[in-house]
């Protein structure tokens, strides 16, 4: 019989000591690369705007009194329901988690931004966010981003930088492809899906850089929808059925053409993810919990039947960055009429582990990283082997994208 897994998707995460990392970035930015960095961020007409746009979780979420319902360690230790709330409204961009104010902290885009700002970047003139509903869904997170880069248009650049972190790289795949179009609309629909894509948002970039970004989808968001997740260590257990009324989440399953079902010996197995009647059979996640859930199921799948359209339509400048030295959940094992949903880490001893894993940052497979149709081999840069949620606030990973960003060229390499 296979072992019945424990009840949370537990991601890692660390704490710093704000003092500390705040002194420690100052001695960073003292360094050579850093200074000749900083120097070429400033020479006239090097920095083109840029916007940062973070993935699911990556904004803050306040009710309609001001209070934070999302995004403050207080309610992630001890909130309650957030997913389903219609009273929300977006409130910045989720920086830090503070546990003591002014000593200790886990850092999420703050160290970011501050970066940015050393290479002479400036919030709201060059520099912007694009904080969103999360809970919403690619699409609407696209119309968003589109509406935001109109504005920075309208002050009178011509084209933007886009960077995309983790679920965001469906955010910018689905803007590149459509604009603020919606990809599922029912007029001018082709098969049943949405209308042809027409590359409206590419013409307005020059240049995307993904960082640890899902462009296949991401394992991790079914991990989650079956056994809901824990944003802080030690903090709230968030359900699946909170989980699965997040539209992302759906949205963020791995490709419908990905056979994620194997038997013992490793074979695929014809079992379709997106298909409600295998969450059924399997006993995958509560979606009974879940108001609709067959609906944002099939939303999903057209989403990325949408976005298989936009293959063929040409590519800003591109460039991906992220690690793949982890073992990574890519597949359930299924034995008879159970399945087992893999652990976050393999467990010790398990001899299922090199099929149930395949590398990655522990939450993003490679062969999704890599996944940007077309991109050539040489435009993924492996950035420094920690976890996927570490990722976003290494400093390394910071300089690595403002270098592709001030840089004259990034034409694709063979």
């Amino acid at each position: 019989m296979l072992p019945n897994p424990p009840p949370v998707a537990q991601r890692d995460v660390e704490w710093d000591l704000m003092l500390l990392n705040r002194l420690w970035e100052g001695v960073r930015a003292l360094s050579s690369a850093d200074r000749r960095l900083a120097r070429r961020g400033r020479e006239p007409g090097a920095r083109r705007p840029v916007v940062l746009v973070p993935g699911m979780c990556g904004s803050r979420l306040t009710d309609g009194r001001g209070r934070f319902v999302w995004g403050t360690t207080s309610r992630l230790y001890v909130g309650g329901p957030f997913a389903a709330r219609s009273d929300l409204r977006v409130a910045g961009l989720l920086r830090e988690l503070r546990l003591v104010p002014g000593l200790l902290a886990y850092d999420i885009f703050g160290g970011f931004v501050r970066a940015f700002g050393r290479a002479g970047f400036v919030e709201d003139e060059d520099l912007f966010v694009l904080a969103y509903d999360w809970r919403a869904g690619v699409v609407a997170a696209a119309a968003a981003l589109a509406n935001l880069v109109d504005r920075i248009r309208g002050l009178g650049h011509d084209s933007v930088d886009l960077v995309a972190i983790s679920t965001a790289g469906l955010v910018v795949r689905t803007y590149l492809g459509f604009g603020g179009a919606d990809p599922l609309a029912a007029d001018g629909a082709i098969d049943g899906i949405g209308p042809a894509p027409t590359g409206a948002g590419a013409r307005h970039v020059r240049r995307a850089i993904y960082v640890c970004a899902a462009q296949q989808g991401s394992f991790d968001s079914l991990a989650c929808l079956h056994r809901g997740f824990r944003f802080a260590p030690g903090g709230k257990t968030f359900s699946a059925a909170e989980t699965g009324a997040c539209q992302t989440a759906w949205d963020a399953l791995p490709h419908p053409d990905e056979r994620l079902f194997v038997g013992r010996d490793g074979e695929p197995l014809p079992i379709d993810h997106f298909d409600p009647l295998t969450w059924a059979r399997f006993s995958l996640g509560d979606c009974g919990a879940v108001p609709g859930w067959t609906g944002r199921l099939d939303r999903a799948r057209r989403l990325w039947r949408a976005l298989d359209r936009t293959a063929a339509l040409p590519l800003p400048d591109s460039l991906v960055i992220g690690t793949t030295h982890l073992p990574t959940p890519a597949r359930i094992l299924v034995d008879g009429a159970r399945a087992r949903v893999p652990l976050p880490v393999p467990a010790k001893g398990d001899s299922y582990a090199a099929i149930m894993y395949q590398p990655g940052d522990g939450e993003l497979t490679e062969l999704s990283l890599r996944g940007v149709p077309g991109l050539p081999s040489g435009r993924i840069l492996a950035a420094p082997p920690r976890k996927h949620a570490a990722l976003v606030s290494d400093p390394v990973v910071h300089r690595m994208v403002i270098e592709a960003l001030l840089a004259t060229d990034l034409a694709p390499r063979s």
